[in-house]
């Protein structure tokens, strides 16, 4: 009981730690062709498709930024810090998500109104009765990247129903055209509920 109430403490403390972003009313749309090909790369590995199976993703239309969190060593900051100080400033307004992501599994983006409207009456149930196969949905943040857009910071999370959900931030290096994880050095940060 007490590790379940600690998770959800940390989940409470993580989730409120969400940037407080500068959002107008419109979005402006999201036309970088590498955040894709990020978030191509990333969402294969992660849990709605590896362990819910979903056969059909949901993500919200609207990028979700974080709070930065990425702590590098001393011997990493100058691979990684240039990719962390553009996250900030990328994710300081809100972006609208366009159908660029190239994934095995279909998606449909979903703007976070009909998302929250979707559990509001009948709660979990009625979002996956609205949405089956999905696994709930997935939020990203936009995605920062270094001086020569070989390195890559982006947020990623999913929620699926009450205290179920987790998200974590990606550090991704550029290697022979591909997005693959980076081994770096510091600190990192992900939450789970």
């Amino acid at each position: 009981m007490l590790k379940q109430t600690i998770t959800i403490i940390a989940s409470s403390l993580l989730m409120s730690a969400s940037m407080s972003v500068n959002q107008s009313s419109q979005p402006t749309a999201y036309d970088d062709d590498e955040a894709y090909d990020v978030y191509s790369a990333i969402l294969p590995s992660e849990w709605p498709i590896s362990y819910a199976k979903a056969k059909r993703l949901v993500i919200r239309a609207e990028t979700k930024a974080y709070k930065m969190c990425l702590r590098p060593e001393k011997e990493s900051e100058g691979l990684v810090g240039p990719a962390i100080s553009d996250y900030v400033k990328a994710n300081e307004k809100t972006w609208l998500l366009q159908n660029n992501i190239r994934l095995a599994v279909p998606y449909k983006l979903v703007g976070s109104h009909e998302l929250q409207t979707s559990i509001e009456g009948s709660g979990w149930d009625g979002f996956y009765k609205q949405y089956p196969d999905s696994g709930g949905w997935i939020e990203l943040s936009a995605v920062g990247f270094n001086a020569d857009r070989t390195v890559a910071v982006v947020y990623m999370g999913h929620s699926c129903g009450n205290l179920c959900g987790g998200g974590s931030f990606h550090v991704l290096q550029k290697k022979d055209g591909a997005w693959v994880a980076l081994d770096w050095k510091g600190i990192s940060c992900a939450w789970a509920s």
